[in-house]
């Protein structure tokens, strides 16, 4: 009880702000070089080409002074690519964590890259409007509410009119609360797996079935996971125009991987064989429901 209490006693951006400034990624699929490789492919046909090298040549090559936002940018991983392609873009990225800025700021002085970090609440800071020729969301828009009107009035207004938003996003049912099919399919992958490849990041405990995240855990601990995921596309459709848009599944992997996932990192071929399969399993199942829970896309406005 006095856990909950603690936690009952922060607002909730103080919540989701103290979330992530503690937060460490230790077992989490997105850190599988394989898994990152089938994104690449999926998104840019090369498995060794990140997104955020692809949209530089493609969209922004050759135009100096580019002004960028980043929104939710966590300890700046995603804006540093943008950074290096051209000292002359003037980047700016916002999270409400404050420690995770701090982070990005040391990283960014180290590397000696020109990037302006905010550390705040996106919604409350006073950006000029047709400020920006891009806005880009990496596993941030899924975190706020209401994602059409969202961006309706806060960022559609700052990008300039041949400005681009470039998303990377969980498009997902809402709180993480994965559908039966899902589960189903998921815990007949996870029953094909090795039992060394299920032990929890503990060393000991062997993960023996996947769950849907507890609703009240997170309500408590991160009430910004996930409120609107499942509108997420249609939010972003009905406010842009797609210039390109690709599903990248993440329907059974997600949650499948979750808190397994270092036992994935290595390069051996028993583990890329296994992970093979495990996409393969999960491109078949999106195929087959039509259901998608992941994209990446290029918009304008």
């Amino acid at each position: 009880m006095p856990f909950l209490f603690r936690i009952l006693n922060k607002g909730a951006s103080a919540r989701v702000a103290s979330k992530w400034d503690n937060y460490r990624s230790a077992s989490d699929f997105w850190l599988i070089p394989a898994i990152q490789e089938e994104w690449n492919r999926k998104i840019t046909g090369d498995k060794n080409l990140v997104y955020e090298e692809y949209v530089c040549d493609k969209y922004l090559k050759g135009r100096d002074g580019l002004e960028i936002l980043s929104i939710g940018c966590g300890n700046g991983i995603h804006e540093r690519p943008f950074a290096r392609y051209n000292s002359t873009f003037k980047i700016t990225g916002v999270d409400l964590a404050s420690a995770q800025i701090e982070q990005a700021k040391t990283i960014a002085a180290e590397q000696e890259l020109s990037i302006n970090y905010i550390s705040g609440d996106f919604t409350k800071m006073d950006f000029k409007e047709g400020t920006f020729d891009m806005v880009l969301f990496h596993s941030s828009l899924h975190h706020f509410s209401n994602i059409r009107d969202f961006l309706k009035d806060y960022v559609k207004p700052l990008l300039k009119d041949r400005g681009i938003l470039v998303a990377f996003e969980y498009a997902g049912p809402n709180r993480l609360q994965l559908k039966k099919s899902q589960l189903t399919a998921a815990n007949a992958i996870l029953k094909q797996i090795p039992e060394e490849y299920k032990t929890l990041y503990d060393g000991k405990t062997i993960k023996k079935k996947v769950y849907r995240p507890g609703l009240l855990r997170m309500l408590l601990v991160d009430p910004s996971e996930a409120p609107d995921s499942e509108n997420l596309v249609q939010g972003i459709h009905d406010n842009f125009s797609v210039v390109e848009e690709v599903r990248l599944g993440w329907n059974i992997t997600h949650l499948l991987l979750k808190g397994i996932s270092h036992n994935f990192i290595n390069y051996s071929g028993e583990t890329q064989s296994l992970l093979t399969d495990i996409i393969r399993q999960e491109d078949e199942f999106v195929m087959q429901t039509g259901e998608n829970d992941a994209i990446f896309g290029v918009y304008k406005k």
